[in-house]
């Protein structure tokens, strides 16, 4: 979306991009992100990348801005703008529990919030990040038990990354497809280590893309994802959602991505100014903001 001519996670001249998948990419004359986010963009894609540290002042425009960590991958981040009249929170892709390899989520107070709505409906309440290591480690142990060779699906940015790091912490060697390596190098760059990687490894790891129907799994295969049959996520929950609108206490709050419309209707039944908005919309074009 674009308001006052700022693109967030949109193709604007002056533009924000929150996180390195690429349905978040951006273009514009400068893109501010965080280093790791640059990093992982030009994996796949070019651009003018503008690096700024979290909690450090900078001008976005005419504007105030601040990133925050939105937890949701390495690098990932949430920016707050104060306008002239208001002041603005945008999470970009969010979680609320900490996850291995991505920096805690931190979250202020704004005016204004802008938040994703992927899982934003109650019948989405994942288990806790650690209740679903223990459940993965309990299906690793069972496949191998059995003889079989545990294999896990999942994307291969972000979520592949942190499944090494619990497998390694765990002691287990993974076999990971050349893409994920690739992504794994990078997180290596910025400290996140991942000792476990073998070409025989115990454990099979492959990315989405792999031709694989989610409706066939075997006993031994595990698609990881909020929607897939261990929810592990590295997006918030309905109630992690709520949580961090508790948080910020805003006074309007604007939903995207996902459940948008269920969520805002949620949200307004219990008292919010609540809005659902596409993510191609122009805020400024919105009366109310």
């Amino acid at each position: 979306m674009i308001i006052y001519g700022i693109g967030l996670d949109s193709s604007a001249r002056v533009t924000f991009q929150s996180h390195a998948h690429s349905d978040h990419f951006v273009s514009g004359n400068i893109i501010f992100s965080t280093k790791a986010t640059k990093f992982l963009s030009h994996l796949k894609k070019s651009g003018l990348y503008k690096v700024v540290k979290f909690g450090k002042t900078f001008y976005l425009g005419d504007y105030k801005a601040k990133l925050y960590p939105a937890g949701h991958m390495l690098g990932s981040a949430q920016i707050y703008i104060e306008f002239d009249e208001f002041s603005l929170l945008y999470t970009g892709d969010v979680k609320w529990f900490k996850l291995r390899t991505a920096e805690k989520s931190r979250f202020r107070k704004a005016d204004v919030l802008i938040i994703e709505a992927t899982f934003g409906v109650p019948m989405y309440n994942f288990p806790s990040p650690k209740e679903a290591e223990k459940k993965l480690i309990a299906f690793v142990e069972s496949a191998l038990d059995k003889r079989k060779t545990p294999t896990l699906y999942a994307n291969q940015m972000g979520k592949a990354q942190e499944l090494l790091k619990i497998l390694e912490v765990h002691g287990y060697t993974v076999k990971a497809s050349r893409s994920i390596i690739k992504v794994a190098k990078v997180y290596e760059k910025f400290g996140i280590k991942f000792g476990n990687i073998d070409r025989n490894g115990e454990v099979v790891l492959r990315g989405f893309r792999t031709p694989k129907p989610e409706n066939s799994l075997s006993p031994s295969e595990l698609y990881v994802s909020g929607f897939g049959n261990l929810k592990l996520s590295n997006h918030a929950d309905f109630w992690e959602l709520i949580k961090i609108i508790e948080k910020v206490k805003p006074e309007k709050i604007y939903t995207v991505y996902g459940y948008a419309e269920n969520f805002a209707k949620i949200l307004r039944g219990l008292g919010y100014d609540a809005t659902a908005i596409d993510r191609d919309c122009c805020l400024s074009c919105y009366k109310n903001i």
